[in-house]
């Protein structure tokens, strides 16, 4: 009889795209003895510094929409974005020179 329990872990990924497309199938909750618990009060970083972007009106609009989609404003969700963008530009540069 084959079981219904997942492997140990989740798959290794090869990308986010990936990553995103397996998860929207699957549930952490598969997975237990992959997570542990951690404090649940994360540190934030103190954002002190502000970076001005100039955007047209329409641009400012639709990210406006985008981030009331999301339940965020505007520049949350434009930091999140570069957080992104940042962070997989660290991976691809780690790949590259591991």
């Amino acid at each position: 009889m084959q079981s219904d329990k997942h492997d140990e872990h989740p798959p290794n990924f090869g990308s986010p795209e990936e990553e995103a497309e397996f998860w929207d199938s699957h549930s952490p909750l598969d997975y237990p003895q992959h997570w542990r618990e951690t404090d649940a009060s994360p540190t934030r970083r103190q954002l002190s510094h502000a970076l001005a972007v100039r955007l047209d009106a329409e641009t400012v609009d639709e990210l406006t929409k985008l981030a009331r989609a999301k339940g965020v404003g505007p520049s949350t969700l434009v930091r999140m974005w570069i957080m992104e963008h940042l962070e997989i530009v660290e991976t691809e540069r780690r790949r590259r020179a591991g």
